[in-house]
Order: structure tokens, then C-alpha cells, then sequence
């Protein structure tokens, strides 16, 4: 975070003038752009550095008289929402956005209020020889380095960003938190044995979907919901319950109550969407297997990244912790 060291900011309070009407606004790099600003305030007696980005929507409880005395001078800037149960009434006020804050010491700390959008991460990622991203594979926010071409992947870099964070602004990137990434993965042993009852289900629905053509499949599936409304749960019960009788019949169902493949659409539009009998089953196992993981928390083998270690994407999440405790990952 070399682009926000202490000393350039500092720097620049000497040979920059605050912003007009301020007395503690200054422009980050370029004056002209007056959005990437920071502040200088005091906190414990030592001086620091707000570097914000745009601004935000803050909100605040209000009472109802306090709204209808507002109300009354014409204030745009308050809303009244009407819930069953009760009726909430807030005040806005646009404030800066900071996204982090710049000590003596030589580190910047991440400490905004809530998500970091597209443009905050690309200011961020202006300070830095990286990319700050995000990424639900990976827990949230990241910021990422290397890896680019054939034969570097030893050189990449992934750290997750958490709420309270420091990074030093001496070098690149250093993290001055110790942190440990914990994700799953998938006990196989553990896994086929779930699975084993879904085995022989599986085999004959795939082979039944693989030799039938979408029109007969989707005649098929006609057949099974006919007529009557059906819900998403009683779809799932009758899929459980035709399993090991009918596997093409339960297959189709599972598809309905899990929203897999749109075969309803395709049933009522056949020209909206379009997919293949084997395309729907394999998106149906993948999902299905998701689920019965997730419900079956046995499955699962902790799995620990150091600090500063790469870890791969995965589906089933990620937890930062820092002394025991789980962080924030923006």
C-alpha cells in the first residue's frame, strides 16, 4: 500500500491548500478528482489520515414526531416505511465513504462500513503492485497478485480482507495481522457412503437421459405434473417416494422442487429456453449433492491456509480467524 504511506500523505497536507470551504479535506493524487479525498483528524493525540472514496446513504432512527416536524419544513431527505407489525421512520444524510485509515506507524487499516463497490476496489488496487477483487469462491474480498502466465503460479498471492485489517504501507503488501484461513473439504469415504443411496438412482436416471430426446422428455414430464399446481415441497416428497420405482420419474420431479433446468418453461414455451435431458440431469446430481453435504456436516474436513498463503476457490466457504475469533471479510 506504498500509495498511501503516511509520509505522502503528510507531504501533501504541506504543499496542497484543504479543499474550499474545509479545513481538513485534501485531494488523494490528482486535485481534480475530488471524489478520492482524505481527512485529517486526531485520534488519541496522534495525528491520522481518513482516505475516502465517493460517499454514502447513512441512516438514521427517528422518531414520528421528529419526522413530521421535518416533514413539516419540506425535508426530502427522511422516509417513512409501513411494515405489518410496525411502521419505521429514518433520516438520511450523504456521507463520505472512508475506506480506510492511515496511522504514524506506517499502516493503513481497513475499517469501512460496509462493502467495498467496483470503483473503491479499483482505487485501492491503484495503490498497490495487485488487484483487490471480489470473490465468492473465496470468502469475500481478496486482494491477489501474480500468477498471471505459465509456469508463475508459485508466485501468486491471495489474501482475504477483513474488517480491522493492517497492511503496512512500507512495502507492497505486507499484512502486520496473523490470520488463518479455514475452509472444507469433502471426505470421500465419508461422501460415497452419503451418497450410497442415491448410487443405482443416479446410474439408471443418467443412462434414461442420455438415449431420450428432449420432445419425448418433456412429453414425459407433461405427463407426471398434468393438470394440477404443484408446490416445491410436495414435488420433492413425490421424487423421495418414486426414487427406486421410477428414476426418470423422480429425476423430473427432484428437477422441479430443486428450480433446475426450467423444465416447466420449456413445457409451457419450448422456444424460450432450450436444454438437453443429460444437461439437466448433471446440473440436478451437482446440486443435489450439494445439498445432502451441507445437510451432513460430518462430511467435511477442516482444511488450514497460513498467513499469506494462496488458497484455492472452493463452494463451501471460507472463514478468516485472527486470535480464535472469525473476522469480517468484506
Amino acid at each position: 500500500m506504498k500509495g498511501l504511506s503516511y509520509a505522502r500523505l503528510e507531504q501533501i497536507t504541506k504543499v496542497e491548500k484543504p479543499y474550499r470551504g474545509t479545513t481538513d479535506r485534501y485531494p488523494v493524487g490528482n486535485r481534480r478528482h475530488n471524489l478520492k479525498n482524505f481527512y485529517v483528524k486526531e485520534e488519541n493525540g496522534v495525528k491520522v489520515f481518513d482516505v475516502t472514496y465517493g460517499a454514502r446513504h447513512k441512516s438514521h432512527p427517528c422518531t414520528k414526531e421528529q419526522f413530521d416536524a421535518m416533514e413539516a419544513t419540506g425535508a426530502s431527505h427522511i422516509h417513512k416505511y409501513e411494515y405489518t407489525d410496525r411502521i419505521e421512520y429514518l433520516r438520511y444524510e450523504v456521507v463520505p465513504f472512508r475506506i480506510g485509515t492511515v496511522y504514524p506507524e506506517e499502516y493503513f487499516q481497513f475499517n469501512g462500513d460496509s462493502y467495498y463497490g467496483q470503483g473503491d476496489r479499483s482505487f485501492l488496487s491503484d495503490c498497490t503492485n495487485g488487484w483487490f477483487l471480489n470473490d465468492s469462491r473465496r470468502g469475500g474480498m481478496v486482494w491477489t497478485f501474480g500468477g498471471g502466465g505459465r509456469g508463475r503460479k508459485e508466485f501468486f498471492r491471495c489474501v482475504p480482507i477483513f474488517k480491522g485489517m493492517r497492511v503496512s504501507t512500507a512495502d507492497n503488501f505486507e499484512v502486520l495481522d496473523d490470520y488463518v484461513v479455514v475452509g472444507k473439504k469433502v471426505n470421500r469415504k465419508v461422501g460415497k457412503d452419503l451418497l450410497g443411496g442415491y448410487e443405482a438412482f443416479y446410474k439408471t436416471a443418467e443412462t434414461m437421459c442420455r438415449a431420450m430426446p428432449r420432445e419425448l422428455f418433456l412429453e414425459t414430464a407433461k405427463e407426471i405434473l398434468g393438470e394440477e399446481i404443484r408446490d416445491h415441497k410436495r414435488n420433492f416428497e413425490e421424487a423421495e417416494a418414486r426414487r427406486d420405482q421410477a428414476p426418470l420419474d423422480a429425476m423430473i420431479l427432484y428437477a422441479l422442487a430443486l428450480d433446475v433446468g426450467k423444465i416447466d418453461q420449456q413445457i409451457t414455451h419450448p422456444n424460450w429456453y432450450q436444454s438437453e435431458p443429460h444437461d439437466i440431469f448433471c446440473n440436478l446430481k451437482r446440486k443435489m449433492n450439494h445439498g445432502l453435504y451441507k445437510e451432513h456436516p460430518e462430511v467435511f474436513i477442516p482444511v488450514h491456509y497460513g498467513k499469506g498463503e494462496a488458497y484455492p476457490p472452493s463452494i463451501w466457504g471460507y472463514e478468516v480467524m485472527v486470535n480464535g475469533e472469525v473476522q469480517q471479510q468484506y
